[in-house]
């Protein structure tokens, strides 16, 4: 595997998975409420991901698109191309700084929330100062340290109940796993469309978007069953891998904070390399203080759940609907006649 196709991969995986992933909430919320059609659901939002993050990529390849922005001026034109850039960038910014937020909402008892709430953005600026390479190896660490806590969790697991097909049987499933495809679409487009430019060749990107997709599947399955095994202990949970981290393991709460802590810094990280560096080529800007704009716009959202608890499924749902209209735009334009 070239060097192009794995930074897409690690990026591509680590933004399908999310920033808040391994709380367990997301997971609990899009697909395991629903038992075994949320298992189908998992299963086909994996699908859709790669595909449509692979056919999308491509077209960026072909096209020489190496932002978001460029792609809104490509599909949408010059008319509203840029407003909806612009509505997009700040909804993904928003989104960053409420998952910080989130992480202070989920801090082990007697941790400091402020502190859950710095140290992602710490972890964010080192990486940033690095580039690109230090943020695929962080991630790398951080899918590799996933596989492991999720592997060592669900070895603890003697069986795993299958629901009868008869429970749930409704669409909400469809709709959910179709959300969770919007919001995390935009999410592996925004941090991945600038590394199209790496690659030797478009067979890389179907090479490092495939293998995305399995790592992200592969994590996703695993936690969707451990959740299914402990339904009962945290079905009605705001951290379910916490309360079962807490069964296995004393101080297990401090360990999966400290994962998610670096797994969100260093996606948060992504996400705004992914979108300042674009800009400053684009007007000739300085990198350093675009990123300390970025930076205390998150940290100004990264302290609104802690007043409003509304504010992240607003912003959520705001760029989720960013997403699928691009995801809409997408197809669209693939079955209009050529």
């Amino acid at each position: 595997m070239d060097k192009g196709a794995w930074q897409i991969a690690v990026l591509f995986a680590g933004a399908a998975l999310g920033g808040t992933y391994l709380g367990g909430y997301e997971w609990l919320r899009f697909f395991a409420y629903f038992g075994s059609w949320g298992t189908i659901g998992a299963v086909l939002a994996s699908l859709a991901l790669g595909w449509f993050g692979y056919s999308v990529l491509s077209i960026c390849y072909r096209a020489h698109i190496r932002s978001l922005h460029e792609l809104f001026l490509h599909w949408f034109g010059e008319a509203f191309g840029p407003t909806l850039s612009v509505l997009t960038h700040l909804f993904l910014l928003a989104y960053a700084g409420v998952i910080t937020g989130q992480f202070a909402m989920q801090a082990p008892a007697g941790a400091s929330p402020l502190l859950f709430v710095l140290v992602p953005v710490l972890v964010a600026i080192v990486w940033l100062q690095k580039g690109w390479s230090w943020l695929i190896s962080g991630m790398s660490v951080s899918l590799a340290s996933g596989f492991l806590l999720f592997g060592l969790i669900f070895l603890e697991q003697p069986h795993v109940p299958i629901p009868n097909l008869g429970y749930q049987m409704n669409l909400n499933w469809i709709v959910h796993a179709l959300l969770y495809v919007g919001l995390h679409f935009l999410l592996c487009l925004a941090v991945a469309i600038p590394l199209v430019k790496n690659v030797a060749h478009p067979q890389s990107i179907r090479l490092g978007v495939g293998i995305g997709s399995l790592l992200f599947f592969l994590l996703l399955i695993t936690g969707h069953a451990i959740l299914l095994s402990y339904w009962h202990d945290v079905h009605a949970s705001a951290s379910p891998f916490k309360l079962i981290m807490l069964q296995l393991i004393p101080k297990g709460d401090w360990l999966l904070g400290l994962f998610s802590l670096f797994h969100g810094g260093v996606l948060i990280a992504a996400i705004l390399y992914a979108l300042a560096v674009p800009i400053t080529d684009r007007h000739d800007l300085q990198l350093l203080p675009l990123l300390l704009v970025m930076l205390s716009f998150l940290a100004l959202f990264a302290l609104l759940p802690m007043a409003l608890s509304w504010s992240v499924p607003l912003i959520a749902s705001g760029t989720t609907y960013c997403g699928l209209g691009l995801l809409i735009r997408f197809i669209w334009k693939r079955q209009a006649p050529k």
